[in-house]
């Protein structure tokens, strides 16, 4: 004599995500969809690997893609330089190259980060002794962020000595949450018994 148990299983329900890292490289932008930072004011950024009247010369094997941003606000200038960004995402991570010393160069850095228009961070750095560069440095983190699409704006503040900025990417993390289910199916599983 034997039984038949048919057990059935029901899932439903279940919501995931898939986090990312995605980056913005200084030139070729957004890996996955291409947008390119923005730089102002427009004639005041170089593209360091190529710039022939720029003082600061880099090991382009370091940086990401061979290439990085270069610019240098002063206290006299009528407006700060900035990068702007969107990116779509929970977290970011800014990447620099920091100079110390170079001959007849200022070389410090001050620099401010907002995302969405507030204020987020600050990075100062004050030039060692050193003749080194501190390639792939990072400058800024924001985690825990909304997953939305952002902007991010670093900006050089210069009010009272130059500012050198060496920009060569950033890292963002894209979180893909999907509000319908992973798997709403019935499944059967027929055991028997003896």
């Amino acid at each position: 004599m034997s039984c038949r148990v048919l057990l059935t299983l029901l899932l439903s329900g279940c919501a995931w995500s898939i986090s990312t890292n995605r980056t913005i490289d200084d030139e070729k932008g957004d890996s996955v969809s291409g947008l390119v930072p923005e730089y102002t004011p427009p004639g005041a950024w170089h593209q360091g690997s190529t710039c022939s009247i720029c003082t600061v010369h880099l090991d382009t094997e370091q940086v990401l893609d061979g290439t990085w941003h270069d610019t240098t606000h002063s206290p006299d200038d009528p407006e700060p330089r900035s990068i702007t960004m969107r990116f779509n995402g929970t977290a970011v991570y800014v990447y620099n190259v920091i100079p110390n010393t170079i001959a007849n160069t200022n070389t410090g850095t001050n620099l401010t980060f907002a995302i969405d228009g507030a204020l987020v961070g600050t990075f100062t750095h004050t030039p060692s002794s050193s003749t080194e560069f501190d390639y792939n440095t990072p400058v800024h983190s924001s985690t825990d962020l909304k997953n939305q699409e952002h902007t991010l704006v670093i900006q050089t503040v210069g009010d009272t000595s130059p500012s050198l900025i060496l920009f060569d990417y950033v890292v963002y993390t894209f979180t893909d949450d999907s509000d319908s289910p992973a798997s709403t199916s019935s499944s059967s599983i027929q055991v028997s018994i003896y």
